[in-house]
């Protein structure tokens, strides 16, 4: 049986590696996200832990002072790393839509070949079976006109006979 050959392989490799290619993008994105997220995190651990230590007792001006400026300075980290989580995942959604669409690509062309490789099976199949159905058809004609021939040979050919 000849091997199943589609047109458009090379097409479709080309859409798989541009839809790898998205999805590394998409997860490069996606782990800007995540660290600044985890920062975000640790900026909140360290607002409690600093505004727990603001009122402890025995602190003198200058430990107040110093906790207010450090307060400040997580305040200002907070908003820039808000900013720049609006903006990455901004980026993800984007990379996203990138990823969705040679996803749908690939798959477009996949589906094309998943069709055409069962059309040709199909293909293939009937024809072995009609060459199969062939052969048998041969074979029984060929017994039945070899039993003739024998049936004649020996005498028992039937109702012309004397």
């Amino acid at each position: 049986m000849k091997r199943f050959s589609f047109g458009l392989e090379r097409v479709l490799e080309l859409r798989q590696y541009a839809e790898r290619l998205a999805e590394t993008k998409l997860a490069g994105k996606a782990a800007v996200c995540s660290s600044l997220e985890l920062a975000l995190a640790e900026n909140a651990r360290a607002t409690l832990r600093t505004t727990a230590e603001r009122y402890r007792p025995g602190s003198s001006a200058a430990d107040h002072r110093a906790v207010e400026l450090y307060s400040l300075r997580l305040s200002s980290e907070r908003e820039r790393l808000l900013k720049s989580l609006a903006y990455a995942e901004a980026e993800r959604e984007e990379a996203r839509l990138v990823y969705v669409d040679a996803s749908r690509e690939r798959e477009l062309v996949g589906k094309l070949r998943e069709r055409e490789e069962e059309a040709y099976y199909k293909a293939v199949l009937r024809e072995e079976t009609k060459t199969m159905d062939d052969l048998a058809a041969g074979a029984r004609i060929r017994a039945r006109a070899e039993g003739y021939a024998g049936m004649s040979a020996l005498g028992t050919g039937g109702a012309y006979e004397s």
